[in-house]
């Protein structure tokens, strides 16, 4: 098993990568693979899976560490 790797993409999407379960609040499992993109900009149309409408949103966020 390989523990998840969460990146906050620069004006995109949270990627995570590795073994991970994701839940609705419900309690339901999405399905996924071993890699995914999350919405941040609340404009995708495959919610809560990214699909690029940040691009044409011009969603601006950075974040970092500290």
């Amino acid at each position: 098993m390989s523990k998840p790797i969460i990146k906050i993409q620069d004006d995109g999407s949270i990627e995570i990568k590795g073994d991970f379960i994701l839940l609705d609040d419900d309690g339901n499992t999405y399905k996924h693979r071993d890699r995914i993109k999350l919405c941040r900009c609340g404009q995708s149309r495959t919610k809560p899976y990214c699909d690029n409408s940040h691009v044409d949103s011009e969603f601006r966020s950075k974040f970092r560490a500290k």
